[in-house]
């Protein structure tokens, strides 16, 4: 099953004009400054940030271009070209008397928008990640980014939310909105059990793998899109969870946590004549326990295509093709243990009627 969001985070670039040289005396309102969409603070940088609010505790980069015109022309700034007005500077929350209520900045210098011109930024989430390059991009006139060999480590940094945002503006006093978009799928595997079987039945979940994939690709961010490209073979495993989960029941319940993986396709299965399964799959151990038995474990192995879906429903459909895992896209895997109860049909063979000899008595 495939739940289909693109889940954006959002922050805002507070930039009003003052010479960005020369500047003797300190204007709290000529800051540039970065303030989050609302205040609320729910996710931290090592979470996957859920809805549109980006959290105070989040911490991001920054690089900035400048046209001394206000245009973004080729004869500006040419491919490649050096980010001039800011690189690389760590972005953080700090509301205080040096700057705006609820407002990101960099914790060492001020920064302010010239009287002339135009700034056209690049931000990526969360800090800790650094692009391989950044650049500008001038067929599109934005900023670029490329991320080589990007690499999930199970167990490190598999709730690391990556995102990128970029926006332009010129001198003003109100908001810049510089919107983050997600650069990873994200995998989120739910069990439940078809129907109520606490009193005769027990299931618990061991573990959940995904065979034969990617865990690392070459990511190019330009034009605010997202390019994966240069994956392995996908002869890589994923345990996404190996912790016991006991006591599965009607009601839906994620298994661990949610997790975030490259963006991919699926390599179907293509020796369906053979006893090997060849392409991705998808690997569910289990335990059963049913009142009066011994426990059963049993392994359930589902070759993909498992993330064929029709698009806005929750039926798999074979015959509806899905491209894959695409970034900012959220996939919702239900695992649904189904029941078939042991009843019994008793039937008599009739009595085979046999002649024998007929024997006379005192004949």
């Amino acid at each position: 099953m495939k739940t289909n969001q693109l889940i954006l985070a959002a922050a805002l670039v507070v930039l009003a004009g003052c010479n960005k040289v020369n500047v003797e005396t300190f204007d709290e309102t000529n800051e540039i400054g970065f303030r989050a969409v609302a205040s609320m603070a729910t996710k931290a940088n090592d979470a996957i940030i859920s809805g549109t609010t980006y959290a105070t505790e989040n911490t991001f980069q920054v690089w900035g271009w400048q046209s001394e015109n206000g245009l973004f022309t080729d004869a500006v700034l040419v491919d490649n070209y050096a980010s001039n007005f800011m690189s690389n500077l760590t972005i953080s929350y700090c509301g205080g008397p040096q700057s705006r209520a609820d407002a990101w900045r960099n914790a060492d210098h001020y920064y302010y928008w010239p009287f002339t011109g135009a700034i056209s930024f690049l931000a990526v989430h969360p800090s800790t990640v650094a692009p391989t390059s950044t650049g500008w991009d001038a067929t599109n006139k934005k900023p670029k980014a490329t991320f080589a060999d990007y690499t999930i480590v199970p167990g490190t940094n598999e709730t690391v939310d990556l995102m990128l945002a970029d926006n332009w503006g010129t001198r003003r006093a109100d908001a810049l909105p510089m919107v983050f978009k997600h650069a990873l799928s994200q995998i989120v595997v739910i069990v439940k059990t078809n129907e109520d079987y606490t009193n005769d039945v027990k299931f618990d979940v061991n573990s959940v793998q995904f065979n034969k994939i990617d865990l690392s690709g070459d990511l190019a961010y330009a034009n605010t899109a997202f390019d994966w490209s240069d994956n392995a073979a996908q002869t890589q495993d994923w345990m996404y969870y190996n912790t016991i989960h006991e006591n599965v029941n009607a009601t839906p319940a994620i298994y661990g946590a949610a997790k975030v993986m490259i963006p991919q396709n699926a390599n179907p299965d293509d020796t369906a004549t053979t006893d090997v399964i060849e392409g991705t799959t998808l690997t569910i151990n289990y335990t059963m326990t049913q009142t009066g038995s011994a426990a059963i474990t049993g392994t359930v192995v589902v070759p993909a295509p498992w993330n064929k879906v029709k698009e806005g429903s929750t039926d798999y459909d074979p015959a509806v093709a899905f491209p894959g895992w695409e970034p900012g896209k959220k996939y919702n895997y239900t695992l649904n243990f189904k029941l078939n109860e042991i009843t019994f049909a008793p039937e008599v063979t009739d009595w085979v009627e046999v002649d024998v000899q007929t024997i006379n008595i005192l004949d």
